[in-house]
C-alpha cells in the first residue's frame, strides 16, 4: 500500500519539514498496512495504518489512521487517535479530483488561522 517507511513531519503544515518521525513497515497485506516508530520504549509507542474495505453498498472506505501512546506522570498509559477516514461510492461521478479537493478543504480548515488555531478550536468544543 504504502513504502518501506515513510518520514512524517510533525511541523505545523506551513513550516519546512525538519522535525521528522520515521514509521518502519511492521506488516503488510491486501487490505491492511502497519507502520510504528523504532526505539520508543512500551508502552510508548507512534503506529500508522492504513486499511481498504468495501461497503454493504459497494462504497470504497479508505482508513488512514495514526495512534500515539504516552505515560502520564503516574505511569498510565493512554492512546490518542487521528483518522482520516474516505468514503467513496461506486458512482463514477466521484472522480480522485472531486475526493483530492475534498481534503484540500478540510485540510485548509484544520491550517486556517495558523498554528494550528481551528484544530484547537475543534479540540476544545468551540467549532
Amino acid at each position: 500500500m504504502l513504502g518501506t517507511s515513510l518520514s512524517l513531519s510533525t511541523d505545523t503544515p506551513t513550516d519546512v519539514d525538519t522535525n521528522l518521525r520515521v514509521y518502519v513497515n511492521r506488516y503488510v497485506d491486501s487490505a491492511k498496512s502497519e507502520y510504528s516508530v523504532a526505539g520508543l520504549t512500551l508502552p510508548n509507542q507512534q503506529i500508522l495504518s492504513r486499511a481498504d474495505t468495501i461497503g454493504k453498498g459497494g462504497e470504497q472506505r479508505k482508513v488512514t489512521r495514526l495512534d500515539e501512546t504516552v505515560v502520564d506522570a503516574f505511569g498510565v498509559a493512554a492512546t490518542a487517535s487521528v483518522y482520516w477516514n474516505v468514503v467513496r461510492p461506486p458512482n463514477t461521478a466521484i472522480t480522485n479530483t472531486v475526493i483530492k479537493k475534498m481534503c484540500y478543504q478540510l485540510i485548509d480548515l484544520l491550517i486556517e488561522g495558523g498554528a494550528g488555531a481551528n484544530i484547537d478550536a475543534i479540540l476544545n468544543g468551540e467549532m
